[in-house]
């Protein structure tokens, strides 16, 4: 459990993409630094320097809300074509899905291939 910011972070983020330890067991997933950082919350998005006061502002260069790891699932235009791509994908096998792990449990190949399209250094 790590304190920042006077909050008690205990991985809530990485919760909500794996809810039970044995289920994430179970998938094969190859490890990356920017899927640690999606499921995670920590590092690649301004959000994250700016909750330790790196970062003056946690402001996407998109101009519609902070850059967090549910801005650039939902709502970055920057990422709008990935996330149009991302979304038909997962829509041939059912409906959009309504929670981070739904992602992971229902549209593993294309949310990696999204977040895999993503380029940090762009926003």
């Amino acid at each position: 459990m790590a304190k920042g910011m006077g909050r008690v972070y205990k991985g809530r983020n990485n919760k909500r993409f794996f809810p039970k330890v044995h289920d994430r067991q179970k998938l094969k997933i190859n490890i990356t630094p920017i899927l640690t950082a999606m499921v995670t919350g920590h590092g690649k998005t301004r959000a994250y320097p700016h909750r330790f006061k790196i970062l003056e502002h946690a402001n996407c260069s998109c101009g519609y809300g902070d850059q967090a790891i549910k801005h650039l699932l939902n709502r970055c235009s920057i990422l709008h074509t990935q996330r149009e791509i991302f979304k038909r994908s997962a829509l041939k096998f059912g409906d959009w899905p309504g929670s981070k792990h739904e992602l992971i449990s229902k549209y593993l190949k294309s949310f990696l291939l999204f977040i895999k399209s993503i380029n940090f250094d762009l926003l």
